[in-house]
């Protein structure tokens, strides 16, 4: 039943005010606009471990040590601190134009990074890579969140994320078929690369701008708000501590998966096979976790879903990193991708519903591609310096992990006091207020709930 509500709220929050043209996307369009951008995530999931996996023979290519290894991953990771200014651009041009421009400058770079001549150039063609796979990620994310009703925005949030996890698969199944060894050695991966450009040559012209971003540009007269909109008064307080959530939960996070290889055959003795049999695994069944994630969102609510995770991925990457017998390893690694990985749906569609479309692109970015990347640069970092065999202050990279995820806390604490729960409505300005509005099918049936 439609709630009542003042004649003052509808005053702000019309049908005309949220929809548009009222119009709402069919659901083979919203079909479509998914598979295309499931198909890039995929290919971030991809490269990203990409890099992990060939390290060694970039290194026997390319005749450099580790320490010119580590400068030149530093490099590329710092390529999503570069996307944010790719990113905040959708807020200003739009959705589309953007999404297409990251889809194609991703497979433009990652196609050149198959033609490297030596680390440095190599370096330089995964950043562009990494820039515009940062801003494709938050465009995605906004897109779903814009196009999709808010009963079906978590299920589609979560089987977009999911594919992320299975680039990660595909790599191993790749390095399983002997990919490596074949003529173009490690550069084949990197030609696979080019699928993407296909895929935007074909679904190009069937990707339409978000209704409500049009109708919001319509309103305003013209282009969104500036960088630094996100820290204006009404939003600021969101701004940090969903930011200060993305980073607490990034530090344990990355920690944990950059070094998990190195603790099972350094500190467990597992032999490689063993930690490709976890990855495969565990990455694969893992996968559920997102969908699982996007259910939990609709039955029972962003918050819930979010604490939920956060909870289970801080037992079960301890267990991880602290049980040596090989069965219970594999049982933990396949629960710590469920529920580390798997919370990334609840996640992002808090940070989107969270900020009004004129600053969604500019708000997701600066906690993602400024927040999520401090703590995916710093998270292994740390783990690295506490776990150091000789000079470390823990001495053992397990331990470490573990202590980090002690981090996890104050972060669910953010969560569960300080952070409202959306509910599933997306947060607009309307006359100068801050509201929450119900999605297209909703506002039509007049159903609204003013929470300025």
């Amino acid at each position: 039943m439609p709630e009542k509500i003042a004649a003052s709220d509808h005053a702000a929050i019309s049908p005309g005010n949220v929809s548009g043209t009222g119009r709402r996307p069919t659901d083979r369009y919203l079909a479509r606009m998914l598979a295309l951008l499931a198909a890039a995530t995929f290919f971030q999931g991809y490269d990203n471990q990409l890099i992990s996996v060939l390290l060694p023979n970039l290194q026997s290519q390319f005749g450099v040590g580790e320490a010119t290894l580590g400068a030149a991953r530093l490099l590329i990771d710092s390529g999503l601190v570069a996307a944010f200014f790719i990113g905040r651009l959708a807020d200003r041009f739009g959705r589309r134009p953007i999404l297409l421009v990251s889809i194609l400058g991703y497979t433009v770079m990652t196609g050149l990074t198959a033609t490297s001549w030596n680390i440095w150039s190599f370096a330089g063609f995964q950043f562009g890579a990494r820039v515009f796979l940062g801003a494709e990620y938050a465009i995605g994310v906004i897109l779903v969140v814009e196009e999709f009703t808010a009963q079906r925005r978590g299920r589609a949030l979560g089987a977009l994320l999911g594919c992320s996890a299975l680039g990660t698969v595909a790599v191993g199944l790749l390095l399983g078929a002997g990919l490596l060894r074949s003529s173009l050695g490690w550069r084949s991966f990197y030609a696979i690369g080019l699928i993407p450009l296909i895929l935007l040559a074909y679904g190009r012209r069937r990707i339409r701008e978000s209704r409500r971003f049009v109708e919001v540009s319509a309103q305003r007269g013209g282009a969104g708000a500036g960088t630094f909109a996100p820290w204006a008064r009404p939003y600021r307080r969101n701004l940090v501590l969903l930011g200060l959530v993305y980073l607490l939960i990034a530090i344990p996070q990355f920690g944990a998966f950059g070094w998990l290889a190195f603790h099972a055959e350094r500190e467990l003795n597992f032999t490689s096979g063993d930690v490709a049999l976890f990855i495969l695994t565990g990455y694969g069944p893992g996968c559920s976790g997102f969908l699982v994630c996007g259910w939990a969102m609709e039955r029972f609510g962003r918050k819930p879903a979010l604490l939920a995770y956060g909870i289970g991925a801080m037992v079960w990457l301890v267990i991880l990193f602290q049980v040596s017998a090989r069965p219970i390893a594999l049982v933990a690694t396949f629960f710590a991708i469920f529920f580390t990985l798997g919370i990334l749906p609840a996640l992002s569609a808090l940070a989107a519903e969270l900020f009004p479309t004129e600053i969604r692109g500019s708000a997701l970015v600066w906690v993602r591609n400024v927040f999520e990347t401090i703590g995916l640069a710093s998270g292994p970092a740390l783990v690295g310096v506490l776990g150091d065999h000789r000079n470390g202050l823990i001495g053992n990279v397990g331990n470490s992990v573990s202590l980090l995820c002690a981090l996890f806390i104050p972060a669910l604490w953010i969560v569960w006091r300080q952070l409202p729960d959306t509910g599933g409505q997306l947060t607009e300005t309307t006359h100068g207020r801050v509201d929450a509005v119900n999605d297209y099918r909703g506002a039509a049936q007049g159903n609204h709930r003013s929470t300025a």
